[in-house]
């Protein structure tokens, strides 16, 4: 059966795991029990191949359209927002009914802001469903040891509010302490991670974005900064330790896994609404977590298994 309902988006991987409540919500109104998505063709940067691989895995998504295949659709239910859209097909959607929402992205979740929309202006009574990111079934990790997954993302010129830098003195520490009890495995794209010289399994630029869900399913614990494979963790239930820079946190913080944020505390932070990250000489509030700070809290997790 064909769905009524198609969604817009275009924008970061992290952005769509936290949108997945509001999708579902549309999917369980829709007849079939599944909506379309809709992107641009010509959007081909990093981030639309990692979005297409999760959308090939959820029960409630039937078809990725590019904008240009749905012309002469039919759908009954259009829903974009101005916050998880953008390139031509947003033009298109703009012709489409749009439900305008204020949003203080310093107090409600984006998750919750998505959520609400539905609920208020397309009809949904129902409970708000969890995120969702279903994992590939390889690769299969040695689970008679304590899998650390680390995770130093990030995406354009907000990378550098993000990116910890730590993560090489980390490893070094985590091996020396643990020796071959823990297994350290490096996720990511591009040259992240590189740093980090003592690994057991480096599966950088190896893995697709639901293989690398598979990995982090399967760690004891994720220490991660802002970005999507964290959203993948916290989907996934996945305990974190997450290292916060310059991102606003009641808008991006984890909101289902057990978790340990690091969070300077400065002033100046969060610097994502103003850009100010593009005015630091120096990311003070990344620098000011120190890879003790991590380890105290990672052996508190791997002994306890809980966070204080």
């Amino acid at each position: 059966m064909s769905s009524n309902t198609i969604a817009h988006f275009r924008n970061g991987v992290g952005n769509f795991i936290v949108l997945t409540p509001a999708l579902q919500a549309l999917a369980q109104m829709d007849a079939s029990g599944k909506i379309d998505i809709c992107t641009d063709e010509e959007w081909q940067d990093s981030r639309k191949l990692p979005l297409l691989d999760i959308c090939e895995r959820l029960p409630f998504i039937n078809h990725v359209y590019g904008f240009r295949e749905i012309k002469d659709k039919k759908y009954k239910t259009w829903f974009w927002t101005q916050w998880n859209s953008c390139g031509a097909s947003l033009e298109y959607f703009k012709t489409k009914k749009y439900y305008e929402e204020p949003w203080n992205m310093l107090h409600t979740h984006e998750s919750d802001f998505y959520f609400d929309i539905v609920k208020k202006h397309y009809g949904f009574t129902g409970k708000k469903p969890p995120q969702m990111v279903v994992p590939a079934e390889q690769p299969l990790l040695d689970m008679t040891k304590k899998n650390i997954v680390l995770v130093d993302g990030g995406f354009g010129e907000m990378t550098v509010m993000k990116k910890w830098g730590k993560f090489g003195q980390l490893a070094e520490q985590v091996k020396s302490y643990y020796g071959d009890e823990v297994c350290i495995i490096k996720i990511g794209y591009r040259d992240e991670l590189s740093d980090v010289k003592i690994s057991d399994r480096d599966y950088v630029n190896q893995l697709s974005m639901t293989e690398s869900a598979k990995v982090i399913s399967q760690a004891s614990v994720v220490i991660a900064d802002d970005t999507g494979n964290m959203h993948c963790a916290d989907a996934l239930g996945v305990p974190l330790i997450i290292l916060w820079g310059g991102s606003i946190l009641a808008k991006n913080r984890p909101i289902n896994s057990k978790s340990k944020i690091l969070h300077a505390g400065l002033e100046c932070q969060p610097c994502q609404p103003d850009a100010g990250y593009n005015r630091c000489e120096k990311i003070q509030c990344l620098d000011y977590i120190t890879v003790g700070e991590v380890m105290y809290h990672l052996r508190q997790f791997l002994s306890k298994g809980e966070f204080t």
